[in-house]
């Protein structure tokens, strides 16, 4: 199969990461308020104010981009990041709490918190592979800190599972 070179736009890459994360820690700030004191609300208030930090390091990052952002990438590739754009969970102005409780139970919040930085980390690893010499050291920490916030998401299902089934 024969690959054709196509233009990529991948500024789009960088605003979906700043909306995004800006949604995220949105969302992870109204869970932390609507829970009682304790580990739940402190873990979720640690990723908001984690999320609204990597929000600015994408927007500052918009304006250093090589070539305006823009690289050659062959079309299957392009397809993969439009796709990988086009179909996330914030993908749109709705107000992110609204359209997460219409789609989950208030139970499915961890569920949720997952599949956010399952995502986050897939944009991460794209955002370092198209972009390998784009402020490596920073993004390096921002993956580590997704990779963070998943075990902790993780970790905390595992508790509240455990806590559910009284083992």
């Amino acid at each position: 199969m024969v690959h054709v070179a196509v233009k990529f736009d991948g500024k789009r890459l960088f605003k979906t990461l700043v909306l995004n994360e800006a949604k995220v820690a949105e969302f992870y700030t109204t869970l932390a308020g609507e829970m009682k004191e304790g580990k739940g609300r402190k873990l979720f208030e640690r990723m908001a104010k984690e999320e609204l930090r990597h929000e600015k390091i994408y927007a500052a990052l918009l304006d250093k981009l090589p070539n305006d952002g823009e690289l050659d990438l062959d079309d299957e590739d392009a397809e993969y990041m439009n796709a990988l754009i086009q179909d996330n969970m914030f993908d749109d102005a709705e107000d992110t709490v609204a359209k997460v409780r219409g789609k989950y139970a208030k139970d499915d919040a961890l569920t949720i918190a997952e599949k956010i930085e399952r995502d986050g980390l897939i944009f991460v690893s794209e955002l370092m592979r198209l972009y390998p010499d784009v402020a490596p050291d920073e993004i390096k920490v921002v993956l580590a800190e997704e990779r963070k916030h998943l075990k902790s998401v993780l970790q905390a299902k595992m508790d509240f599972a455990a806590d559910v089934l009284m083992l």
